[in-house]
């Protein structure tokens, strides 16, 4: 029997939010989930590998990078715990791993298998509810990035919505390996132009920049900002 505070833990997180103890108790008669345990730098999982799992992380902060391009470019966030890694990519034409992930200190995430999602959570009708929820959640989410409206044309509109479509949360710092003459052919513009605005932006305080890296210290301040100015 898993003990009551992480029992209290479970009816918490979104997935099993509604279901009253006896209901959980039921459930993990028939299911027990894998509690996983690493250490600072370790790797989670990998971009490309299939994504069989269920993964939510219940403590500890997670590290998403995020390679394209054959790596000419890479994305790299922190997710906060109360996250669940990449449900969209559980199900479809594609079921591998878009990111890679790691530790950022020591970090403990939920498993389950997804073939619960049928053999076991298909007997309770609120979880399936909380999993259609949540798959729809990140679907939109997706597509409030995609479709964000911006005002103007200039360069800074056009470079939110690239960084955006490449994270999983719209809020945070954003890291991106890349260098200026890569990020102007992936955004579609003349370098010499987007080399100009990249110092107004750092002098705006809303990147800073080192060799081949660019940080956003505030995705929602580059946002605020792309919505005013150009």
């Amino acid at each position: 029997m898993i003990e009551t505070p992480m029992m209290s833990t479970l009816l918490s997180i979104p997935l099993f939010q509604g279901l009253t103890m006896d209901e959980l108790l039921r459930l993990l008669e028939q299911v027990r989930p894998d509690f996983l345990h690493f250490a600072d730098s370790d790797c989670i999982a990998r971009q490309g590998e299939r994504h069989s799992r269920l993964l939510y992380s219940l403590q500890g902060s997670v590290v998403r990078e995020h390679a394209v391009q054959g790596g000419r470019l890479r994305l790299t966030e922190t997710m906060a715990e109360g996250h669940f890694i990449e449900l969209t990519s559980l199900f479809g034409r594609d079921t591998s791993l878009r990111a890679g992930y790691r530790a950022k200190g020591d970090v403990t995430l939920l498993a389950f298998d997804k073939e619960y999602m049928f053999s076991v959570f298909g007997h309770f009708s609120i979880v399936q509810l909380n999993l259609l929820n949540l798959f729809c959640a990140q679907s939109q989410a997706a597509l409030d990035r995609l479709n964000a409206p911006m005002r103007g044309d200039g360069l800074l509109p056009l470079f939110y919505r690239f960084v955006a479509n490449l994270c999983e949360t719209p809020w945070g710092e954003k890291m991106l390996d890349v260098t200026r003459v890569e990020l102007a052919r992936l955004m579609g513009c003349n370098r010499r132009r987007l080399s100009d605005r990249v110092a107004g932006w750092e002098a705006r305080g809303l990147i800073s920049i080192a060799y081949g890296r660019i940080v956003i210290p505030d995705m929602q301040r580059l946002l605020h900002e792309s919505l005013l100015k150009p």
